[in-house]
């Protein structure tokens, strides 16, 4: 097993290449964490609209289905942004953190379009 102290390091270029995306992919987390949330509510004032004018009255079960999607919506957030920096740093300069680089701009970019068009 290596511990990583042997390893090639990657250089400055490339380094600061992932780690520029990954701040990316971590404001973009936060947006799709707003959007999704964004989709979620009004998908359920579509179906339910008087819970919406209910809300301002301080009844109706919209502010539990907002704490419903949020949490696990910020944990999904969290988990890109601290997973996402934890295996970037451990495959800075291989194929697989440059795949899953890809893949999770690719996720947030079909969500973020998915809200736009919702």
């Amino acid at each position: 097993m290596s511990d990583g102290l042997f390893d090639p390091k990657a250089s400055a270029r490339t380094a600061s290449m992932a780690y520029g995306l990954w701040l990316f992919t971590a404001i973009l987390s936060v947006l799709t964490f707003m959007a999704g949330r964004e989709i979620f509510i009004r998908t359920y004032a579509r179906f339910f609209p008087w819970d919406a004018w209910q809300v301002t009255l301080g009844q109706g079960g919209l502010s539990l289905v907002n704490i419903l999607i949020s949490l696990p919506m910020a944990i999904l957030a969290i988990v890109i942004i601290i997973g996402g920096f934890e295996y970037q740093h451990r495959n800075i300069g291989k194929p697989q953190g440059w795949l899953m680089l890809a893949r999770t701009l690719a996720v947030e970019s079909g969500f973020l379009l998915l809200a736009l068009y919702i």
